[in-house]
């Protein structure tokens, strides 16, 4: 009998501790689960809501990945270039009625969103200090991305958590696969790749910094950057005797106006001896939420691109199955083949062409 009251009472006393642990353990969760502190890339400290259901965005290259992890239904403040995008549209359709947004306070007091997404640490203070949740969201290369997108990804949770790196492994594996297939080629052997930046037409002689993006995916896939060879230490113009003296190789041309900067060059007598011209290298460059070869998540599919196209006796790849498999996995919608080889072709997905239009944002 008295074992049977010790047991007895052993087992109430065990109840008591679990329950009150439970308990315990819920509390904690209501305190602690309805906000978080985010440390943004510029250091600060920001408290944001555990879920996140409400994103104003003022900048097209990360409302573009918010896009290609599948989160549009989450933005409550977009851009005007986001909006205008073709593909935005098919993979969002709502996006055209997402209001356009600038960082004016009082504008987004009144949307009350979760989350403000800057690249601009100025910006980012400054809305924080008037009490609103900004955090400061900047990317220039595959390193920097990574970074940025697991950030973006924690903030979101779920299943954005998994694609963030998804992504990271992702560009790993194309790195990896491109280097393998070309080799160890000398900084000799390597042609020189010319790219005309074209987010608006500036003409021909516009490009971008030795120290960007552009080195990166040129460098992958076995390319000498033409601004690195010129020791380009900003982005913006290049002289015509410059570049035309350097007789590249290959020339690509992205942005909104590429299929315009093309006409032009191919239509040019100052560009007509150029290799690239006479040997018929001049390609452009795949365009989809944003630009393959600036700063979004589809800048994983620039690396086989470019491999493809400075190598082509080195590295073959079926782009359109790389395209299809891509939006599958990180979109979540099925594309056909002609649609991927609209994108491919720089063009929208049902063969839409910009004319001519772009953003003068800073960041973009």
């Amino acid at each position: 009998m008295e074992f049977r009251r010790l047991y007895v009472l052993f087992t109430v006393i065990l109840l008591c501790i679990l329950v009150t642990s439970v308990c315990a353990g819920t509390d904690s969760l209501k305190q602690s689960g309805s906000t978080h502190t985010i440390t943004d890339m510029a250091g600060a400290e920001v408290t944001i809501p555990t879920s996140i259901t409400k994103v104003v965005n003022l900048w097209p290259a990360s409302n573009s990945v918010m896009l290609c992890m599948g989160a549009g239904d989450l933005l409550a403040g977009t851009m005007d270039i986001t909006k205008q995008n073709y593909w935005s549209q098919l993979v969002y359709p709502n996006i055209v009625n997402v209001p356009t947004v600038s960082d004016n306070a009082e504008e987004l007091m009144k949307i009350n969103p979760d989350l403000i997404i800057t690249p601009s640490k100025e910006t980012a203070e400054k809305l924080r200090g008037l009490g609103l949740p900004a955090v400061y969201l900047y990317f220039s290369d595959y390193d920097s991305m990574k970074k940025a997108f697991t950030l973006l990804g924690d903030i979101l949770g779920g299943d954005y958590v998994n694609k963030a790196k998804k992504w990271s492994d992702l560009v790993d594996s194309q790195t990896t696969t491109v280097k393998s297939s070309i080799g160890d080629i000398s900084e000799s052997d390597r042609p020189v790749v010319y790219y005309i930046q074209g987010q608006t037409n500036q003409g021909l002689y516009t490009t971008f910094a030795a120290k960007s993006i552009m080195n990166d995916w040129i460098s992958i896939a076995g390319g000498e950057f033409a601004s690195k060879k010129l020791e380009l230490d900003k982005n913006g113009a290049v002289t015509p005797e410059a570049i035309l003296s350097l007789n590249p190789d290959i020339i690509i041309i992205g942005g909104f106006a590429e299929h315009d900067l093309y006409n032009e060059l191919m239509n040019s007598s100052e560009w007509k001896d150029i290799k690239a011209v006479k040997n018929n290298r001049v390609y452009i460059n795949p365009n989809g939420l944003f630009p393959w070869e600036r700063f979004g998540m589809e800048s994983a599919l620039q690396i086989p691109f470019a491999a493809s196209v400075i190598h082509p006796d080195l590295f073959k790849v079926n782009l359109v199955d790389e395209v299809k498999k891509f939006y599958t996995d990180f979109v979540g919608i099925d594309l056909t083949d002609k649609q991927a080889q609209y994108m491919i072709d720089g063009y929208g997905p049902n063969g839409e062409e910009y004319k001519n239009t772009g953003s003068s944002h800073p960041h973009s």
